[in-house]
C-alpha cells in the first residue's frame, strides 16, 4: 500500500510459495489478512503465513466449515493473539491509504456453501479501484447487485471462483465495468477452469484485457491511484490467452509461452 504496510487476500493451499513470494516482495509484516472463506485452496498456507510474518489484523467470512484445515488456521490466530473480526455487507475500512469495502457476506448466510459466504472487498486507492470476489458465485452477485445500489464499479476484477461459469456472468460484467479481469488458476487442474462460458464472455467482450496465472504465471497490477499497471511473469501468444481450461491441458506440452514477461498500462475511464 502507499504507506509501505501489505495486506493479503487469500493464502492458496498449503505448499503453496505464498511466503516466498511475498518474502521477494519485501515484506516483513502484514497489515490485514483476509481469509476470503474456508475450501483449503485458499486458506491452506495460512498457518504457515501466520508463522512466518507478524499480521496485525485477520479478516475471516465466518463460515462454519468444519475441516483440520480451518480448525488449524483459527487455532493458530488464537494462539497468537491476532486481532480477528468477520466483516459484513456494508462495513468499510481505510488502511494505508487504501479504503477496503466489504460488499459481501450478509449479516446471515445465503445457503450452506461456503463460496457464497466468501468475502468480496473493493479496494480503492486514488481514482483506481479493484475487486477481489473470492469464490462468490450468482447467488452471492445477485444479492450484492440489489443490495449495492450505487453500483459495483471496479477498473480490475479478481473473477470470481477461478473463472468458473457460475462466478462471472454477463450482469457481472454489466455491474462491475473491469477494463481488466484477472484469473487465478492452476493450468490442468481438476475443475477444467477456466470454463468455456467464461472465455466466450470475455471473447465476446473486447473492451476487457484478460490475464491469467495458469498461463502467465504470476500476475502483478500497480496503482499509482491514476491508472493501473499490469505485468505478467510469462508472455503469451494472443490466440492462447482464451483457450479453456481443458484446452490447455490438453496442450501443456507444446505451450509456446516465453520466459519474458510483460507489462501494459491501464487508464482509469469510465467507472
Amino acid at each position: 500500500m502507499p504507506d509501505g504496510e501489505a495486506a493479503l487476500i487469500d493464502s492458496g493451499d498449503r505448499g503453496a510459495p505464498t511466503v516466498e513470494l511475498l518474502r521477494n516482495y519485501g515484506v516483513r509484516q502484514i497489515r490485514l489478512v483476509i481469509a476470503t472463506h474456508p475450501h483449503s485452496d485458499h486458506i491452506g498456507e495460512m498457518r504457515d503465513i501466520l508463522r512466518s510474518f507478524k499480521v496485525d489484523e485477520f479478516w475471516d467470512s465466518g463460515f462454519n466449515h468444519p475441516t483440520r484445515t480451518y480448525g488449524d488456521m483459527l487455532e493458530e490466530i488464537r494462539d497468537r493473539g491476532v486481532k480477528f473480526a468477520t466483516p459484513k455487507r456494508g462495513f468499510s475500512s481505510e488502511i494505508g491509504g487504501v479504503l477496503f469495502e466489504v460488499l459481501n457476506p450478509p449479516e446471515q448466510p445465503l445457503d450452506d456453501q461456503p463460496n457464497n459466504a466468501s468475502i468480496v472487498v473493493r479496494l480503492t486507492y486514488g481514482d483506481t479501484r479493484m475487486l477481489f470476489a473470492g469464490d462468490a458465485e450468482v447467488r452471492a452477485w445477485a444479492e450484492m447487485f440489489a443490495a449495492n445500489t450505487e453500483g459495483l464499479a471496479a477498473d480490475l476484477l479478481k473473477a470470481a471462483h477461478h473463472g468458473s461459469s457460475n462466478g462471472t456472468t454477463r450482469q457481472v460484467l454489466d455491474a462491475v465495468r473491469p477494463s481488466i479481469v484477472v484469473v487465478s488458476c492452476g493450468r490442468g487442474n481438476d475443475y477444467h477452469h477456466p470454463h468455456p462460458n467464461f472465455i466466450r464472455l470475455l471473447r465476446e467482450t473486447p473492451a476487457v484485457s484478460l490475464f491469467r496465472t495458469d498461463l502467465q504465471g504470476t500476475v502483478s497490477a500497480i496503482s499509482d491511484g491514476k491508472g493501473i499497471d499490469v505485468g505478467t511473469e510469462r508472455t503469451i501468444g494472443a490466440d492462447r490467452l482464451y483457450l479453456t481450461g481443458d484446452e490447455v491441458a490438453g496442450k501443456l506440452a507444446s505451450d509456446g509461452g516465453s520466459d519474458g514477461g510483460s507489462r501494459r498500462k491501464h487508464a482509469r475511464g469510465g467507472k
